[in-house]
């Protein structure tokens, strides 16, 4: 986990600018912090120590001091590369990942992306030749923003180091905005504050003659090819390969239990390659029913000898929190695992721990979200209708927009729908549940899966690490068949017939369980006066205050069921006022 900023071809922008970019994220890298001047370039990293540090600090040059690379992430098969450059004369000066991109950009340029196995934001520089790149990942693990400025770019590991440097403009996308209130974030690569975007995932900008590209996709979902059945055989391969290069790290480690499938397939393979005396896990544990999954993780725990921590959650915690949440996810997210996520990760720093694994992967590629079963049961291709999915999947009704929102916001809500079909239309000619894999995989992925790990892990100094999206076993899980994928209203079939070698039937194959809050009854009790104050805060215009709380006292009577709008209601209004105090 680190951090990486800076800005180039800009005028007037200097490394006490820089520094102030880097100083915004400091928790994502707390071992070292560094800027440097390199002419057309201005850069900086945080790091945090993942592996010996010695001759590892960024920025890094190339041996030459010609090629420099700041870098976020983890080049899991950096050994092997490492190796094939020497072979061909490369001399290294250390003996961690990040040295791999400056030698490998000298040997094979933009191609270099290719060799990559890992997860990673970075940007190269050539001073040979005034020439670079910005890059990210092929699934967007590892976050990248950008925004122009001063004639040149921004580029930053979050939003808030773009926001910090000088005059630069903070002001909503309205528009975006509104889309949040159907999608539950903001869809990428679009973000709410004007003039920043995501860098999409698997994509790169090339620097040259003064300017940036647009960004160049490298890497797209094999989602429109050949169907390729797999085995078990081939996914024990794959994964155990995954573990084994994502077991490179030299500090504490752990990992997230919740409990369900994916976790669970997970711990199973990660225990035999564990290095350290025992595997430490923590576990989600909620009172309420059909919350907690802490029953099945105490039965996986006790199976694999694994030393398992519950982490309690109550209605008080979210209160305290949530400002914090909302500082670290950086844009409105109604999605309130977010602050499990927190929780999970500040248990975890408490604990010592520096890299946590995780099960992230499979719902999205699969299907295997719980809502998906629910549209799915019965369909047919030609029932199928995207408006309805759509439908399905918003946080609010027109008619739930018309009863809280100023005729000045509401019209900025009213595209989300066109959003979503332009998200698809790459895919229009896929199976209709291949359509909807596309959108969760470069949508809901990028746009909020992805961020709750990344950012609620950083801002406690903690590494997410998740085997299911090294990119050669997520390919796998999408050049499945459809039937592979989803079967008999189950999501995740391949996988869970792989789960049922390890676990009985009634485990794997029992309805999914989310993992999320039950925000909804809390807001009726015990946080119905933090919600009630939240809704009367400021918010420039956008909203009706009456109509807010009037909606609140519905959803508290139990007369209607508001939980979806109110969460996204809730987060949006702290949102405004964590990041534009007056309410923008």
């Amino acid at each position: 986990m680190c951090g990486i900023a800076g800005v180039v071809n800009a005028t007037g922008v200097t490394k006490d600018d820089v520094w102030a970019m880097v100083g915004s994220i400091r928790y994502r890298g707390v071992d070292a912090q560094a800027v440097e001047d390199l002419g057309g370039a201005i850069v900086g990293n945080v790091l945090l120590k993942i592996a010996a540090l010695e001759n590892g600090r960024q920025p890094m040059s190339s041996t030459d001091g010609k090629v420099w690379v700041v870098f976020n992430g983890e080049i899991f098969n950096f050994i092997e590369l490492r190796e094939q450059l020497q072979a061909k004369g490369y001399r290294f000066k250390s003996r961690c990942d990040t040295e791999v991109l400056v030698h490998l950009w000298c040997e094979k340029g933009e191609q270099m992306l290719d060799d990559l196995v890992g997860m990673f934001a970075f940007f190269i520089w050539d001073q040979r030749t005034q020439t670079g790149m910005l890059a990210r990942d092929r699934q967007g693990i590892k976050p990248c923003f950008y925004a122009p400025y001063r004639g040149g770019l921004a580029f930053a590991s979050e939003i808030k180091a773009i926001l910090a440097l000088p005059k630069f403009e903070r002001k909503v996308n309205e528009s975006a905005l509104g889309d949040v209130f159907s999608f539950n974030y903001c869809p990428p690569p679009q973000t709410c504050f004007e003039g920043i975007h995501h860098l999409p995932p698997g994509c790169f900008m090339r620097y040259g003659s003064g300017r940036f590209s647009e960004p160049v996709r490298y890497w797209r979902w094999p989602l429109d090819g050949e169907r390729v059945d797999a085995s078990q055989a081939d996914l024990e391969n794959a994964l155990g390969e995954a573990v084994k290069l994502q077991m490179r790290f030299e500090v504490d480690g752990g990992l997230f239990l919740s409990g369900g499938v994916d976790s669970s397939v997970i711990a199973h393979h990660l225990l035999p390659q564990w290095k350290q005396p025992r595997l430490d896990a923590i576990g989600l544990r909620i009172e309420e029913q059909g919350f907690s999954e802490y029953a099945y993780a105490e039965r996986v725990a006790t199976d694999l000898n694994i030393n398992l921590s519950a982490l309690d959650i109550r209605p008080a915690d979210i209160a305290d929190i949530a400002r914090s949440v909302v500082r670290h996810a950086e844009q409105p997210h109604g999605d309130f695992s977010f602050f499990l996520f927190y929780l999970l990760s500040r248990r975890a720093h408490q604990m010592g721990k520096v890299v946590m694994f995780t099960g992230d992967g499979p719902d999205e590629v699969m299907l295997g979200y719980r809502h998906n079963a629910q549209f799915f049961s019965g369909m047919t291709r030609a029932r199928f209708s995207m408006r309805d999915y759509f439908d399905l999947i918003s946080y609010s009704t027109r008619q739930e927009r018309q009863r809280v929102m100023s005729p000045s916001f509401l019209p900025h809500t009213e595209g989300a729908f066109d959003r979503f079909m332009g998200i698809i239309e790459p895919f229009g000619g896929l199976e209709p549940m291949e359509q909807v894999a596309a959108y969760e995989l470069t949508s809901l992925m990028p746009g909020n899966d992805s961020p709750k790990s990344d950012r609620m892990g950083a801002c406690w100094s903690i590494e997410g690490r998740a085997p299911f999206l090294d990119h050669r076993v997520s390919e796998l899980f999408a050049r499945l068949p459809i039937q592979s994928k989803f079967h008999q209203g189950v999501g995740k079939h391949f996988l869970k017939r792989v789960a049922q070698s390890y676990y009985d039937h009634d485990f794997v194959f029992r309805p999914k369980t989310m993992p999320t809050l039950p925000i909804g009854e809390w807001i009726k009790g015990p946080l119905y006066p933090w919600a009630r104050d939240i809704l009367a805060l400021p918010d420039g215009g956008r909203f009706d205050a009456s109509g807010l709380q009037h909606m609140l006292q519905e959803h508290r009577s139990g007369m209607h069921n508001h939980t979806k709008p109110l969460r996204t209601l809730l987060m949006t209004k702290l949102w405004l006022q964590e990041f534009f105090s007056e309410g923008a």
